[in-house]
């Protein structure tokens, strides 16, 4: 009797020891190892508020470059523009890890930028908090509307149609979807009209109210506001919200250090939100 309760103890033991890895497995097709690294870079920075909180409806999570757009030398209307498939290949490895981590309240994006440089595209994955972003749309449907955008559209829909916007449309469905406030919004759109209408302003002058982030306090979710502007209670709250986050988060970020030194980032967003890749689960909670 004593046997089978030790078995029993030890079969325990190591399930709760391989808990974190049991999330990981069984969703065969993307890269790890590029998946970690992705996770890491937008947990230390500004996209832990929307992958560990909802204060960002979307966020950025990887700048890419790659030289598959047309250049100078490329014939209007020319139908070969991509000159070699390989120079697709790490694209559709993000795209795979898109799709991998895309579930629950969680949506990644991966979105092309409208402007061109010489051959080069920018490309942005960003992270979508569903919830938040319904929610948006809701509260801010004279804007979006006009685009035909409901509660209900696809991000996947939604994110493009920005990026390639008039500039004054754009910058403000950003600054929406980005979650800074309302009021810093209309300033930055108001002083990007007043700066075209008169160039010899330059920029028109300005301070900035800084959210912390795992990398450093200032500089990523950093938003500008009228030059003389005393932070009211609307970003106070904001502040102190992400703060408890981010302690957290700091509290969090040391178990998932590897022995070789590495970011266990995947597996940290999957513990703290409770969700699972296991292939035969998510067929359950689809």
């Amino acid at each position: 009797m004593n046997r089978i309760l030790l078995v029993i103890i030890i079969f325990i033991a190591a399930s709760c020891t391989t808990t974190k890895q049991s999330r990981i497995t069984g969703y065969p097709g993307f890269d790890q190892a590029l998946a970690d690294s992705m996770f890491a870079y937008a947990l230390d920075h500004e996209a832990i508020y929307t992958l560990l909180d909802t204060l960002k409806p979307i966020s950025s999570v990887k700048f890419l470059r790659y030289r598959v757009a047309a250049d100078s030398a490329t014939a209007a209307g020319a139908e070969k523009i991509v000159r070699h498939d390989s120079l697709l290949h790490p694209i559709a490895a993000y795209q795979k890890i898109c799709h991998a981590f895309s579930r629950g309240d969680w949506q990644f994006v991966l979105n092309p930028f409208a402007r061109t440089d010489d051959g080069y595209r920018n490309i942005e994955i960003y992270v979508v908090r569903r919830s938040r972003f319904r929610q948006l749309l809701e509260q801010k449907s004279h804007f979006f509307g006009q685009w035909g955008f409901t509660p209900d559209a696809d991000p996947a829909t939604v994110l493009p149609v920005i990026e390639y916007e008039k500039k004054y449309d754009r910058y403000r469905a950003y600054g929406y979807l980005f979650g800074y406030p309302d009021y810093a919004v209309d300033f930055f759109v108001d002083a990007a009209v007043q700066s075209d209408r008169d160039t010899s302003i330059g920029l028109v002058p300005r301070d900035f109210f800084a959210i912390p982030v795992w990398e450093r306090p200032t500089g990523h979710f950093t938003y500008a506001m009228p030059k003389g502007h005393q932070p009211d209670e609307t970003d106070s709250i904001l502040y102190r919200k992400a703060v408890i986050t981010l302690e957290q988060y700091k509290k969090e970020r040391g178990r998932y250090i590897n022995e070789q030194g590495g970011f266990n980032a995947t597996a940290l967003w999957l513990q703290w939100n409770d969700i699972t890749l296991n292939e035969k689960r998510r067929r359950k909670i689809k």
